[in-house]
C-alpha cells in the first residue's frame, strides 16, 4: 500500500534551498501555507517557487513552476527516460522563490510562505 513520506518542509527563499531528502518517486503531494496573512494580502510582495530535482550524474530537471494554493496538490514529476534506463532514478528536491520582482527586491520584502513537499512511496 503506498503511502505519503515527507521528504521535508522549507520557507522559500531568494536562494536556491535544497530538501533534506533524497526521493525516488514521480508523484509528489506539494501542501503551500502562508506564514502571515496581513503580510500575504497587504504589505509585501506575492511570489512562487520553482522546484527542480538535482540528479546524481550532476544533471538537473527544468524548472516547474508552483503556484500558493490553499489545498495540497498532486503533481507528477517523471524521472526522464534516459537517466532511468542508466538507474539515476534517485534525486534530490530544491526551490526557490518565483516573481517577477527578482532579483533586485530583497528576501524580506516578500511575504514568507512554506512549502512542503512529501512523495509517494
Amino acid at each position: 500500500m503506498a503511502n505519503w513520506e515527507l521528504v521535508g518542509e522549507l520557507t522559500v527563499s531568494n536562494s536556491w534551498q535544497l530538501f533534506p531528502a533524497e526521493v525516488i518517486s514521480d508523484t509528489f503531494r506539494v501542501t503551500t501555507t502562508i506564514l502571515n496573512l496581513d503580510d500575504w494580502e497587504k504589505w509585501k510582495f506575492r511570489s512562487a517557487a520553482y522546484l527542480r530535482f538535482q540528479y546524481v550524474d550532476g544533471s538537473a530537471s527544468p524548472n516547474y513552476y508552483i503556484k500558493v494554493v490553499s489545498i495540497a496538490t498532486i503533481y507528477q514529476f517523471a524521472v526522464p527516460q534516459e537517466l532511468r534506463q542508466q538507474g539515476y532514478v534517485i534525486r534530490t528536491p530544491g526551490i526557490i522563490r518565483a516573481s517577477r520582482y527578482l532579483p533586485i527586491t530583497p528576501n524580506q520584502m516578500f511575504a514568507q510562505w512554506a512549502f512542503k513537499l512529501e512523495a509517494l512511496i
